[in-house]
C-alpha cells in the first residue's frame, strides 16, 4: 500500500513553501502539489510543519489520497508510482463533473465510419436531436428514462422521406418502425460505447462515464420476418417472363432491370447490389470482389470469386461497362448504391404482382440460391452452402486459418443450382 507526507523543501522568491504530498510507492517517490502555502514561521527550523491549520488541511487531502487508494486497491498493485500519482490527481480534480457533448462526440465519431454505416449512424443521430429539441446534450443526461422516451418517439415519429415530411398524419408499417427502433438504440448504444472505451481507463482506475443506462434498458431486437424463398418453378416464371418495352431515349425499364439483376444476382450466388455496382472486371469468367457489407468486420476482407456459367453470360454482357474499372455499367446510370436498388426493387413490385409473387425483393435471389441448394432437387451440403454465401462460421475461424478455400466446390454447386432451370428464352 502507498504512504503518504506532507512536506515543504524548497523556498520560493516570495519567502513561502508550497506543501507537497509525498507518496511512497513500490519503493518509488513521487510528489503532488497543493494549494496549501506555508510560510516560515507555520514550520520548525528543520522545515517540519506546526501550524495545526495546514497540518488538517494536509491530512485532509492524504485522507483522501488513502480514499482513492482504496478505491483502486484490487488493482493498485500493478501501477507505477507514475500511475497512481495520475490517478490521484485525476480524482483529486473530479470534483468537477465530467461534461462530454454527447451529440458532438457522435457526429464526429460517425465521421470515421464507411459511408454506409455512416448513413444509418447519422439517421439515428438526426432522429436523436429532434427527439431531445437541440443540437447538443450531456452525456449524463442520458439515462435508462430518457432511452425509453427516445423508443417511443421513434415509433410514433410520421416517416421522414419526401412528402411524409409534410403529412403529420401519415402512417408507417410497424415492421418498419421495429427495424427503426433496434437501428437507432444500437447505434446510439455503439456511441456510447466509444465515450466509455475513450475517456474510462480502468486500469488506472481513471472512470469518468461510471454509469450506463443499457444496464437497465435493454435495446429490442429487431423481429425479423421470415423471407420466403422463391420455389423452382417461380424462378422460372422470372426467367420465362417477357421483357418490357424499352422506355424512349434510351433509359432503361425497371422492369426490365428489375428481372435481369434478380437474375444475375441468382446465377452469381446471391451477389448483391451493392457489389454488382462496385464490381470490377473479370478475370478468365472469374469476378472476384470482396462483399461491400462485411468487407471491413473480416479478415479477408470477405473475399468472393465466382465462375460465370454460360447460362447468365449474355445477361452479363448485356450491362458490361465500356471503361475498365467496372465490370458492370450500373454507376453511369445512378448516383448510388441506395437509388440502384430502388430502381431494382420498384421493377420487382411489378414483376411480383404479374407472377402472383407476394412482396418481392432483390435479397429473394440470394435467400432462394441457398433454398434451393439445400432441397432435395440439389442436395448441397450446408457448410458448402454457408461457404458459397460467404458467410462465417465461428466455430471453424480457427480451422479457416489453415485451410484455402477451394472454390471449385462452391461454382460446382452452384452449377448444379443453374441446371435446374431452362435458360434458353434469353439467349
Amino acid at each position: 500500500m502507498a504512504t503518504f507526507k506532507a512536506e515543504v523543501q524548497n523556498k520560493r522568491a516570495d519567502g513561502t513553501y508550497n506543501v507537497r504530498i509525498r507518496v511512497i510507492h513500490r519503493q518509488t517517490v513521487r510528489r503532488i502539489s497543493t494549494n496549501i502555502f506555508a510560510r516560515q514561521e507555520d514550520l520548525t527550523k528543520g522545515l517540519k510543519i506546526k501550524n495545526p491549520d495546514i497540518i488538517r488541511k494536509s491530512n485532509d487531502i492524504i485522507n483522501k489520497c488513502i480514499s482513492i487508494c482504496n478505491e483502486i486497491s484490487s488493482y493498485i498493485s500493478n501501477l507505477t508510482a507514475d500511475e497512481l500519482v495520475a490517478v490521484i490527481k485525476e480524482k483529486l480534480r473530479g470534483t468537477d463533473k465530467f461534461q462530454l457533448d454527447f451529440i458532438k462526440f457522435a457526429r464526429d465519431e460517425t465521421e470515421k465510419m464507411k459511408r454506409g454505416t455512416a448513413a444509418i449512424y447519422t439517421a439515428a443521430i438526426n432522429t436523436f436531436v429532434r427527439f431531445t429539441g437541440k443540437e447538443s446534450i450531456d452525456i449524463c443526461q442520458i439515462d435508462s428514462s430518457l432511452l425509453k422516451e427516445f423508443e417511443t418517439f421513434i415509433a410514433n415519429e410520421p416517416s421522414q422521406r419526401g412528402l411524409n415530411l409534410k403529412k403529420k398524419t401519415s402512417k408507417t408499417k410497424p415492421e418498419s418502425k421495429n427495424r427503426a427502433i433496434s437501428a437507432y438504440l444500437t447505434c446510439i448504444r455503439a456511441i456510447f460505447n466509444r465515450a466509455r472505451e475513450k475517456y474510462n481507463d480502468e486500469d488506472r482506475g481513471i472512470i469518468k462515464i461510471p454509469y450506463y443506462p443499457f444496464k437497465k434498458y435493454k435495446v429490442k431486437m429487431e423481429q425479423r420476418t421470415r423471407k420466403r424463398a422463391l420455389t423452382i418453378k417461380q424462378i422460372q416464371s422470372i426467367i420465362n417472363l417477357p421483357y418490357e418495352s424499352e422506355i424512349v431515349g434510351g433509359r432503361w425499364s425497371r422492369f426490365n432491370l428489375a428481372k435481369d439483376c434478380f437474375l444475375i444476382s441468382f446465377g452469381l450466388i446471391g451477389m448483391n447490389s451493392a457489389d454488382m455496382y462496385y464490381c470490377e472486371k473479370e478475370q478468365q469468367d472469374i469476378i472476384m470482389y470482396n462483399r461491400q457489407k462485411t468487407k471491413d468486420r473480416r479478415d479477408d476482407n470477405a473475399e468472393m470469386k465466382v465462375r460465370i456459367e454460360d447460362c447468365i453470360r449474355s445477361l452479363i454482357e448485356k450491362y458490361r461497362s465500356h471503361d475498365q474499372e467496372h465490370l458492370f455499367g450500373f454507376h453511369r446510370h445512378y448516383s448510388d448504391t441506395k437509388c440502384f436498388n430502388r430502381a431494382i426493387n420498384t421493377g420487382l413490385k411489378k414483376i411480383g404482382e404479374k407472377l402472383g409473387i407476394e412482396n418481392l425483393q432483390f435479397y429473394a435471389a440470394r435467400h432462394s440460391w441457398a433454398t434451393i441448394a439445400r432441397s432435395t432437387a440439389v442436395g448441397i451440403d450446408k457448410a458448402t452452402v454457408h461457404e458459397a454465401l460467404n458467410h462465417v462460421d465461428e466455430t471453424m475461424k480457427v480451422t479457416d486459418i489453415y485451410i484455402d478455400r477451394d472454390w471449385t466446390v462452391i461454382w460446382n454447386a452452384n452449377l448444379k443450382v443453374l441446371e435446374l432451370f431452362d435458360w434458353g428464352v434469353l439467349s
